[in-house]
């Protein structure tokens, strides 16, 4: 008799656990969905993944097939949330948090230091004028594409540029005459490569934290006068990494700014001078650095 009542309640407790798991199972299964009521009078069975500044996004079900897409805000007449009790878009298909800006064209401007050390061969006369070389300016231009919201890889090109000149130098020749002239250069210093990038969007999808690395093509030219005219160049292997903040100003537009690091070494260059050109290979303790910092703002274009 006790072992038919123990049944019983086992039974009994069996049937409550499985009503209690499939009523949690269809619940799960099952949530409320949302109603868009469009100008024309259309409405809408769908779920709302989000609303920005001009238009509303939403996952709906048309014809066996589950679409994401969006509407202009000003042909929405009435929106409300779980309206409907069951949902006909699974949730694994609402896309929602998925809503982030795919693309980011980047225009970068601003100040420009070379980090590299004046060789202790360059005489005390001409200390000031080397250290004056090593500040310039640059400009350049990120193409970014993000395929999640945090990673992404893109296209990027960076000019250096800064000049000086000096007049009225002189030199003693060896026979004991002095030559009289003036020196300039004028140096641009190129970079092109992809990049790997990393993002964090705040809330609101407009602001973004942003670093950058790269590896590229790193290219020298030295347009200078020493008494006569000649052309320094030379390429090199070079490494970027970048950090930066886009503040939103609209859904597709943004303020930035940008801190760079630039790496990369000479070992050798083409001297041409006269109709000739000669190759010189330098020592390792005369390798010519081309390390710099850039800072800089410009705008963003996301989309």
């Amino acid at each position: 008799m006790n072992n038919q009542i123990l049944n019983t309640m086992k039974n009994n407790n069996l049937k409550h656990i499985f009503v209690i798991l499939s009523v949690a199972i269809m619940s799960m299964s099952m949530q409320a969905q949302d109603l868009i009521v469009t100008n024309e009078g259309d409405s809408l069975n769908c779920k709302i993944s989000k609303i920005k500044t001009d238009n509303i996004y939403f996952t709906f079900k048309h014809k066996e097939e589950i679409r994401s897409t969006l509407l202009p805000l000003d042909q929405v007449k009435f929106h409300q949330y779980n309206f409907y009790q069951q949902s006909e878009v699974p949730a694994a298909k609402i896309i929602g948090n998925q809503i982030y800006p795919h693309f980011r064209a980047a225009i970068n401007g601003g100040w420009s230091y070379r980090l590299a050390k004046i060789s202790p061969s360059i005489p005390p006369d001409f200390e000031q004028y080397m250290k004056d070389l090593k500040s310039g300016y640059q400009y350049g231009m990120d193409l970014s594409y993000y395929f999640t919201e945090q990673l992404g890889f893109g296209l990027k090109y960076n000019r250096h540029k800064s000049k000086n000149e000096i007049n009225n130098i002189y030199v003693v020749q060896p026979d004991g005459t002095t030559k009289y002239g003036m020196m300039s250069d004028d140096i641009s210093i190129d970079f092109i490569g992809p990049f790997f990038g990393t993002r964090l969007l705040n809330a609101s999808k407009r602001n973004s934290f942003i670093v950058n690395f790269s590896i590229g093509y790193l290219g020298y030219t030295n347009e200078a006068v020493l008494f006569t005219d000649f052309t320094i160049k030379s390429s090199t292997v070079g490494l970027c990494w970048d950090i930066g903040y886009d503040i939103g100003l609209s859904e597709n537009f943004a303020l930035g700014i940008q801190l760079s690091y630039m790496l990369g070494t000479l070992t050798q260059y083409d001297l041409s001078y006269g109709g000739t050109t000669e190759k010189i290979k330098l020592e390792k303790d005369s390798y010519e650095n081309l390390s710099r910092i850039d800072l800089s703002i410009g705008l963003r274009l996301t989309k």
